[in-house]
């Protein structure tokens, strides 16, 4: 149920901005539907709020460029699917976690930003709640995604799902 709700609170969110925001592009939608869900879950005032936005557009702008920056080095698609030499696989392991550190670096820089318009607890709180709405953003991405290519949840394609007992 409270998945649902939390659910439900997402998609209006996001319809709401999208309707407020008609310009505005779709990362622009998903960071405003982050911020509205972040609010409701640490219970900030509508003071906070206002405040938190542009803190939280900062923030969410260097973890962006942080981690789409990898992204585009990692070449063509098709690279990826050749095997990797023992040497290359290092060096990703490497690379990753390089990235991984500065993530840490960012999320460190931002505590006490933060913490001028949050209450401790609410910072306390932030980065578990923030990582639990990515997370089901990116499952309902490669949701979509596997959708679009034909697959069901079930992984067979073209079938429906859970309907053959």
């Amino acid at each position: 149920m409270k998945k649902t709700l939390t659910m439900m609170l997402l998609l209006l969110s996001l319809t709401a901005n999208a309707q407020k925001d008609k310009g505005a592009t779709v990362n622009e939608q998903f960071l405003n539907a982050r911020v509205s869900e972040l609010a409701l879950r640490l219970e900030m005032t509508d003071e906070q709020k206002a405040k938190f936005v542009s803190v939280y557009r900062r923030y969410s702008e260097e973890m962006t460029a942080l981690w789409c920056g990898a992204k585009k080095g990692k070449g063509a698609k098709g690279d990826d699917k050749k095997p990797l030499s023992d040497q290359e696989q290092l060096e990703r392991t490497k690379r990753r976690m390089e990235r991984q550190q500065q993530a840490q670096g960012i999320r460190l820089k931002y505590i006490d930003e933060f913490a001028t318009v949050l209450t401790a607890q609410q910072v306390s709180r932030f980065y578990s709640v923030e990582d639990h709405i990515l997370k089901k953003l990116r499952e309902r991405r490669e949701h979509a995604k596997g959708q679009s290519n034909g697959h069901h949840k079930d992984g067979q394609k073209g079938a429906k799902s859970g309907t053959n007992k």
